[in-house]
């Protein structure tokens, strides 16, 4: 199982914890809800441990209740059976819970204990020679007349009297059988470090049938659970349970009084010939072999329960300490040692930041970078990665064995658990990527000046076709330096012993030789694309800078050959800087030319002579005054245009269509500043966008969306979706004219979004005078096919903006429980300017034929006064023109923004009476 990600749960606690929750009583397995099982394999968890879920000593509660706790349960760790606690449900809520964890890919492991039982405990009871003893107590002073601990009337457990009074730490405690009247002290469990664990009673290991019993008991768990964690494992050992109970002889022994019970080593190895844990293992193998066991093991014993006890996983704390520490050196040591030695024993580790002996997570590194360094190293180096119970959620209490409950009232920290689902999970989603060893490679790192770093951890690891380096800095001190070849990792040559290699991080990688290959790969906590050079990493090596605890994983390699040498100049240019897109950087450094000339057209002074030229009312300033600055500025760009696309835009034409449109505008303005303007005008005139207290801004948006309008109507394309707009990315350079503009932010997207569907819908700027030629049936599910002629003006105007993806995206047009929606401010700001470009065009239309035809062109861009026939008829058709789009947004309001109720109103002719009379207008524009 080299994948399993694993979480630890103190049943008890979680229960309570879920009942608060979900506020409802949650106290058995089978009532654990499926979204916490659905949340953990989100999360991608393989593993569930559970602390705690055997059936415990009731002796050990008592003992806690007669000392004062009266809110404890008995310890996780003394235990009565291995059978699942009847207060959580028994075996059928195990069973249900298990089915339910394991469709979701989720293995559910157990605690177990061989190091001892409880001193109330079904082998006390019924197996009394299965534990070290003695017929009467080590010390005099001993007395144990205190209350009765046993449930079962065949027999009487009492601890020593002075356990109450706290007085002294008795290492027996008394069993008496009230048929025969026999008498016994038991040994508590103990591992010589501190007190004896008074709820428990020691097994006595130099009996084979208490091994056999055990590796029998050991194998009815496993049918249960597939992962197994082994308390204490260590103290199992051969070494040290010698030392702890049979010491050797002048020893002095590590527990009060068993210097009495001496044993030679001779004497004891032949007690036990094999290590348990040797024998256990080799039996699960064979027998078992789907069983992952798993062994807390401490006192520098990691190493021998992995080489010589071939224990799956063992416990792996110096992970936790040394670098909670920041022993960085110590734990490079370790690593490097490993290698040396044997790499398959990094991936037999455990590692984790916090365990239930220790203290949590958050209280040992925090909230910040250095911990989410340490988590990430957790689950990207060899081995099993192990998450505390509440350590997602930043919780800080650390539950005792005998708790039942929470008693700090801490809740989740979303922004710590936000994190975790941004940087940590999908991490673990990829523990086929780092779980092995064979690809492994660790490597030191040297400063400019040539000092190693021990701060900086750096490896790559690699499977198939996938590659991945990273780096940690696990300091507050910001570094830099370069990664190049790794430490030296024993690998087996062709005669099967073991030499030691390094490599370069560059042949780690993959990388070939060759000038014009290139790397390109995303930081994963950035999501940012990076460009390398194989051939610059493969001379010089990695080079990195890392601010303190910051951490990069460069991951999802693909190679791409330079025939341009475009990557090359993107190479130099980027200078190990990320960007969001390889490939959109690409197209973006042959765009720059492009830009560069679109920046010169947009620039401030172009800007002020259009507005000069079309606003300024003024009758003198002749297009030719214009034509040399503007005109030549959109002839560079259509000219850099033709460069970089196949079929070119004709500039002779464009030139001319532009040069007619700044003439359109400036007849229209002038046109509305010098006509007498009756009253019932004056509501429609004021409406025109570039009348209306935004005239500065919206210059500038008629000044934009008219050149793109003309460019893109030349751009010959197959599809809406390769608009000139979007080919040539003019959204980024209308967010740097418009800050140069000073147009307000909030205002910004708006009109970027706004120019970039109507540039591409010229047809728009003059839609009703060209009706009886459109025909609209590209409106899926909104109207049904019928010929223009029968349909209203209004449904073939709707039919038009919302078969449009341009417009939709504009309209954030969006679907909520089968309802189309659109946005009420985008719809009516819309309208205005259809209605204002409308106007100019039909007012274009009717003064031009007042220009006469024989003058110069450059003469012809004067304003003429206009008859008061001509005059009246422009007036009454912008009028009716405001009419129609205002009854558009009165019917828009009233369908509720809706896109099927609007154009149910003009389908079933149900429009509101001033829509109906405009309907019988014959409207020429």
């Amino acid at each position: 199982m080299p994948k399993v990600v694993m979480i630890a749960k103190n049943t008890y606690v979680w229960l309570d914890q879920l009942s608060k929750k979900y506020k409802r009583h949650i106290h058995r397995l089978d009532q654990i809800p499926d979204e916490e099982l659905d949340q953990l394999a989100a999360w991608n968890f393989t593993a569930l441990w559970f602390i705690g879920i055997w059936e415990r000593s009731s002796a050990s509660k008592k003992i806690k209740h007669i000392s004062g706790n009266i809110d404890a349960v008995s310890s996780a760790y003394s235990l009565y059976d291995y059978v699942i606690a009847s207060e959580l449900g028994g075996e059928e809520a195990f069973e249900n819970l298990k089915q339910r964890a394991w469709q979701r890919g989720i293995r559910i492991a157990s605690d177990m204990v061989p190091n001892h039982t409880g001193i109330y405990s079904k082998w006390v009871v019924e197996k009394p020679d299965y534990f070290i003893q003695t017929s009467y107590p080590p010390y005099p002073s001993y007395s144990f007349t205190g209350p009765n601990l046993s449930d079962d009337d065949r027999v009487e457990v009492r601890i020593e009297d002075k356990y109450y009074s706290r007085q002294d730490a008795a290492v027996v405690f008394q069993r008496k059988d009230k048929y025969t009247g026999d008498v016994r002290y038991f040994y508590h469990g103990n591992d010589g470090t501190h007190m004896p664990w008074n709820d428990t009673a020691q097994l006595n290991l130099l009996l084979p049938e208490v091994r056999e019993s055990l590796i029998q008991t050991i194998m009815h768990v496993a049918r249960k659970f597939p992962i197994i964690r082994f308390d204490a494992a260590m103290t199992l050992a051969k070494k040290h349970y010698q030392r702890l109970w049979f010491p050797m002889p002048g020893t002095g022994g590590a527990i009060p009084s068993r210097s009495d019970y001496a044993m030679s080593r001779q004497d004891f190895d032949k007690a036990i010939p094999v290590e348990f844990w040797r024998e256990l293992v080799d039996r699960i193998n064979t027998e078992m072999p789907n069983t992952l066991l798993l062994a807390e093991a401490f006192w520098l014993m990691e190493g021998y329960f992995v080489r010589t006890l071939g224990m799956h996983r063992v416990y792996n704390s110096a992970f936790m300490h040394m670098l909670m520490k920041e022993e960085n050196d110590k734990y490079h040591d370790l690593i490097k040692n490993t290698l040396d030695f044997n790499p398959e024993i990094l991936k037999r580790y455990v590692n984790f930041m916090s365990n239930p002996d220790e203290e949590t997570a958050v209280n040992q590194f925090g909230k910040g970078d250095k911990y989410f360094g340490v988590a990430m190293l957790m689950v990207t180096l060899p081995g099993l990665p192990m998450f505390g119970h509440g350590q997602i959620e930043g919780l800080s209490e650390k539950y005792g064995m005998e708790y039942k409950r929470a008693y700090y009232d801490e809740s989740a920290d979303e922004y710590l658990i936000h994190r975790h689902e941004y940087e940590i999970f999908p991490l673990t989603k990829k523990r086929y990527l780092f779980a092995e060893v064979i690809n492994f490679n660790f490597y030191e790192t040297y400063s400019d000046f040539g000092n190693s770093n021990p701060n900086v951890f750096a490896f790559t690891n690699m499977i198939g076709n996938e590659k991945v380096l990273v780096i940690y800095n696990n300091a507050y001190q910001e570094c830099k330096g370069t990664i190049n070849h790794s430490v030296p990792k024993a690998v087996a040559g062709n005669d099967g012993t073991n030499i030691l290699n390094r490599v370069k991080v560059g042949d780690a990688l993959q990388f070939k030789y060759d000038s014009k290959i290139f790397y390109i790969c995303r930081e994963h906590k950035t999501n940012l694309e990076h460009l390398f050079s194989g051939k610059d990493i493969l001379d010089h090596g990695f080079y990195f800078y890392l601010k303190g605890y910051e951490y990069k994983i460069y991951w999802e390699f693909r190679e791409v050959y330079d025939s341009t040498g475009i990557y090359s100049k993107l190479y130099y240019r980027l200078n190990g800087k990320g960007v969001h897109s390889i490939s959109d950087a690409v197209k973006e450094h042959t765009l720059i030319p492009v830009h560069e000339s679109f920046k010169e057209l947009l620039d401030k002074k172009a800007s002020e002579d259009f507005e000069a030229f079309c606003f300024s009312g003024s009758n003198t300033i002749e297009i030719s005054d214009i034509e040399k600055d503007v005109l030549n500025k959109i002839n560079n760009v259509i000219n850099e245009i033709n460069r970089l696309e196949n079929i070119p835009l004709m500039n002779n034409e464009l030139i001319s269509e532009l040069r007619e449109d700044l003439n359109k505008f400036k007849n229209f303005n002038y046109f509305i500043n010098n006509t007498a303007i009756d009253a019932k005008y004056l509501k429609p005139l004021s409406e025109l966008t570039i009348l209306n207290s935004n005239t500065e801004i919206n210059h500038q948006i008629l000044f934009v969306l008219d050149i793109l309008k003309v460019l893109n109507r030349n751009f010959v394309h197959k599809a809406e979706s390769e608009n000139i707009f979007d080919r040539l990315w003019i959204d980024r350079l209308l967010h740097e004219f418009f800050n140069k503009q000073n147009h307000p932010q909030e205002l910004k997207t708006r009109d970027i979004s706004l120019i970039r569907c109507l540039s591409s819908k010229a047809l728009l700027f003059s839609f009703l005078s060209d009706l009886t030629k459109v025909k609209s049936n590209k409106i899926k599910n909104h109207i049904n096919e019928t010929e223009s002629t029968e349909k209203s003006k209004e449904l073939l105007l709707i039919s038009r903006l919302f078969e449009s993806y341009l417009i939709r995206d504009y309209l954030n047009y969006n679907e909520y429980d089968g309802i189309y929606y659109y946005s009420k401010e985008r719809f009516e700001y819309l309208l205005d300017w259809l209605f204002t470009l409308n106007c100019i065009s039909f007012t274009w239309d009717n003064l031009k034929s007042t220009i006469s035809t024989t003058k110069t062109s450059a003469k012809r861009t004067k304003p003429q006064k206009v008859d008061a026939k001509i005059q009246k008829k422009i007036l009454e058709e912008i009028k009716s023109t405001y009419e129609f789009f205002s009854g558009l947004k009165k019917a828009s309001e009233e369908s509720g923004y809706k896109v099927d109720d609007l154009v149910k109103r003009y389908e079933t002719n149900t429009a509101p009476q001033e829509l109906k009379k405009n309907k019988k207008k014959k409207l020429s524009f």
